[in-house]
């Protein structure tokens, strides 16, 4: 008995420990932020034939180092119905079979693996050597030394997207199930198989004592008096057989039962844990996404794995054993396989939090869109969708929507979606909002009203209808938060996005905060004193000022205004040729202001001393609607960290342009300061055929227009020494 329970031990105890001696990979937990949760989303997904093979991969890799270490640890010798291991001992002949037949799946899926590239040679070879060695070896003590390394490397990659605790929890899971699915089938291979009582067949008649064949027994009567004669044993002596004459009974049947149901416990456990640490953050993406579904089978396919052993524990179901294990048994290599699919599934995207932004994606036909919802607050809430080719506010025409690519995927611009988009709350109280384009932004936009508490949108797009959930809470939105509804909504998203793409491991979501409208910054007000002194100083004698109603605005244009009239210049309320331009209203505004200046500007003179753009206008929707502009700026647009910031905006919501708003929010969370003294910088378009960006650069020099480029089809470079922003 004591040696039982130390080889049952050892079963779980070896793997473990062979595990937790990588040591490196334990070290620190990993933190997904909203931002990478998205871009990991929008990005490019395994196909149908890299999830088969690491489902093959590892479920294989499960039964045949499972099946080699239970057997190895905890087998006996069945010369009735067995056959010979290729190295010696006697193995059932199924048992034999299935651990060959895995054997062979694993090498044939470590092989293909190997040829696309994604595992090294040495991994491969180790992989096909130990499934083979650990096959052959079966029916032998020695087959539980590779059956406990195949485990390991079960373990290792079965938690390989994880670290830390996600990772412990993986290693586990991996190790108890493996266990799991070997005494599973090794107690089908030992099981008896179901069949009749012994007793006399239907149909045939009982034979009567005293008249049967002349077989040299003696007839009923001669063994009752044979028996009256014979000494008195004692009735319990007699009552019940010894199990190992039981031929129904296994040995370790107990053993393999203890060991089974505390592997299938520990792997349930593990399961519960992982969904908990690293799982879907709300119930609704639990049971409403691919990720949580197969979170929740791996998890509930143990559970069935071990009431298929209480059945065969009791009484009813010990003549149907090996049917029940053997169900048993391909449920738990089901479990397992619904394990290796998360690696190749997305996470879903966080929670809801009231007054914070909530960066989800959602899908679209073929293809998934990013959607943000702000502030999240009862009443109206903006809502921005990835893509292109939206109507214009008004029009309800059925224009397609089309998804654009990632930021480092150049002009690919994916496929045209059937249907328009629209968003709808739940329940719904209201007809759905379509989205719409904005001038100069980006995307589809809405504003819809949300209820208070939990609740959720439904948005169409491509035909495909997808539910995302939200939660405004009790609280009124601030009159800062509304801001977000109103005509500077698209500045306040890109600030957003900034500091959600900034946000760091470990952050708290960023709240909606204020927008860069409300108030103009000290260090955008120093950029427009020296760009009117600049400008001033080279002769300029009129200036036509363009604002709106936005706090920072109407600061803005004072200021400008003041300091161009103590310079004496003149200010002018129309376009003419000898003025210079200077806008300083929010984004779509200051759009159609260009647009109509460079339409004017094809017919007569305009604007001759040169169009002059605030430092928050610096945004693809708003430059590239004039033929040359020059912004002050306390940044190169040309440096890393600018193209840095490009691309991660790019890939967290596919189609949005880097922004002065946002890169100055990015820039807080990841520590870069701004330069003290601005320069000024020309922002014009460059035609240069045949060239395309290499992967990841966002200078946009390239023929079909890179959507994350401050200037598609265009450069921005700096054109004056640092100013003095006094």
């Amino acid at each position: 008995m004591r040696r039982g329970r130390a080889a049952a031990a050892a079963v779980v105890v070896l793997p473990l420990a062979l595990v937790a001696s990588g040591g490196t990979a334990l070290a620190g937990p990993v933190v997904v932020t909203p931002a990478a949760r998205a871009a990991a989303a929008l990005g490019e997904q395994a196909g149908p034939a890299v999830v088969l093979l690491r489902v093959a991969l590892l479920a294989g890799t499960a039964l045949a180092g499972g099946i080699a270490l239970v057997h190895g640890l905890l087998g006996r010798r069945a010369p009735q119905g067995s056959s010979r291991g290729l190295l010696g001992g006697h193995v059932p002949r199924g048992l034999l079979v299935t651990a060959w037949v895995a054997a062979g799946v694993v090498a044939a899926a470590a092989e293909i693996t190997h040829l696309t590239g994604s595992v090294s040679v040495l991994g491969t070879v180790a992989h096909v050597v130990l499934a083979l060695v650990a096959a052959a070896l079966l029916g032998t003590r020695w087959s539980a030394v590779p059956g406990a390394v195949l485990l390991v490397l079960l373990a290792a990659q079965l938690g390989s997207i994880h670290t830390g605790l996600a990772f412990a929890l993986d290693a586990t899971y991996a190790v108890a199930s493996g266990v799991l699915v070997g005494a599973t089938a090794v107690a089908a291979a030992g099981a008896r198989r179901a069949g009749p009582a012994p007793g006399p067949r239907a149909g045939e008649p009982a034979v009567p004592a005293g008249s049967g064949p002349a077989t040299g027994a003696p007839s009923a009567g001669l063994r009752s008096r044979a028996a009256a004669e014979a000494p008195t044993v004692p009735f319990g002596a007699v009552a019940v057989p010894e199990k190992a004459d039981r031929p129904d009974v296994h040995p370790r049947s107990g053993v393999l039962a203890r060991v089974a149901i505390a592997a299938g416990a520990v792997a349930v456990g593990a399961g519960v844990a992982q969904l908990v640490v690293s799982g879907p953050d709300t119930t609704h993406d639990l049971t409403g996404s691919g990720y949580g579904l197969a979170g929740l089978a791996a998890v509930a396919l143990p559970v069935l794995v071990m009431a298929g052993w209480a059945a065969a524990l009791l009484p009813a179901g010990r003549l149907r054993a090996r049917e029940l294990h053997r169900i048993a048994g391909v449920t738990g290599v089901a479990g397992i396989a619904a394990a290796a699919l998360l690696a190749t599934l997305p996470l879903p995207g966080p929670g809801p939090e009231p007054g914070r932004p909530l960066l989800r994606t959602v899908g679209a036909g073929a293809d998934r869109l990013a959607v943000l919802v702000a502030p999240m607050r009862p009443g109206p809430n903006l809502v921005r969708l990835s893509g292109t080719g939206y109507p214009p506010p008004g029009t309800t025409d059925g224009t397609a929507v089309q998804p654009v690519a990632l930021a480092t995927g150049g002009h690919e611009h994916g496929p045209t979606l059937p249907t328009a988009a629209s968003v709808s709350t739940d329940p719904t109280s209201a007809p759905a909002v379509p989205f719409t384009a904005r001038d100069g932004a980006a995307g589809g936009w809405a504003v819809v009203d949300l209820p208070a508490g939990a609740s959720t949108l439904t948005v169409s797009a491509g035909g495909v209808t997808s539910t995302v959930p939200v939660d405004t809470g009790s609280a009124a939105a601030t009159p800062v938060e509304g801001a977000l509804t109103g005509p500077d909504g698209p500045e306040c998203a890109a600030a957003l996005l900034g500091d959600l793409v900034g946000q760091r491991p470990g952050d708290a979501t960023p709240e909606a905060g204020t927008c860069p409208s409300d108030t103009l910054s000290e260090a955008d007000a120093g950029a427009l004193r020296a760009t009117i002194r600049t400008l001033t100083d080279h002769g300029v004698r009129s200036v036509r000022v363009v604002a709106d109603d936005s706090p920072r605005s109407l600061a803005a244009a004072e200021l400008v205004r003041t300091r161009a009239t103590e310079a004496g210049a003149r200010l002018v309320e129309r376009p003419d040729a000898d003025s210079a331009l200077i806008v300083v209203s929010g984004w779509a505004p200051a759009a159609a202001t260009l647009r109509e200046a460079s339409a004017r500007a094809l017919e007569t003179p305009t604007h001759l001393g040169g169009t002059y753009l605030a430092p928050w206008l610096l945004t693809a929707g708003v430059v590239t609607r004039t033929s040359s502009s020059v912004v002050p700026l306390a940044f190169n647009p040309q440096d890393q960290l600018a193209k840095r910031y490009a691309g991660e905006v790019g890939a967290a919501f596919p189609g949005e342009a880097p922004s002065t708003s946002g890169y100055v929010r990015w820039a807080a969370h990841s520590g870069v300061p701004l330069d003290e003294r601005p320069a000024l910088f020309g922002a014009a378009p460059v035609d240069v055929p045949m060239t395309v960006n290499a992967p990841g650069d966002t200078d946009g020099h390239h023929g079909g227009g890179n959507p994350a480029a401050w200037f598609p089809h265009g450069t921005v470079v700096p054109v004056s020494a640092p100013l003095d922003p006094s």
